[in-house]
């Protein structure tokens, strides 16, 4: 079952982009507060982010698998697990480009 968080579970919107940043929120969590028109932009920009993660991986030469790389121009959730952190917080840095003007975010955020 998914929870649903809500602006008021996450306090004020400097706390939930700090926690953005710091990679705490999934984008799961994070394109919820976002308005609905810029949802799929932020959710476009984690997929570019994704996939500079697994190329990243392809390059390095050492495959997840013995017979190479499974995915050819694909994102891969290998590089992604294996980034943890780093990956969250790129993915934070999107959302907050976006969600630091107050016109993209979703309803019940206090303007």
């Amino acid at each position: 079952m998914t929870q649903v968080v809500r602006a008021t579970d996450v306090g004020t919107p400097e706390h939930v982009m700090e926690s953005a940043r710091q990679g705490r929120l999934s984008k799961e969590v994070l394109v919820r507060f976002l308005a609905w028109d810029k949802r799929q932009e932020y959710l476009k920009q984690c997929a570019a982010i994704e996939k500079r993660f697994t190329e990243a991986c392809t390059a390095s030469g050492d495959p997840c698998l013995e017979g190479g790389c499974a995915v050819d121009g694909e994102v891969c959730l290998e590089p992604l697990m294996r980034a943890g952190l780093e990956y969250y917080k790129a993915c934070g840095d999107a959302f907050v480009t976006l969600f630091g003007d107050e016109r993209n975010r979703s309803d019940g955020w206090e303007q």
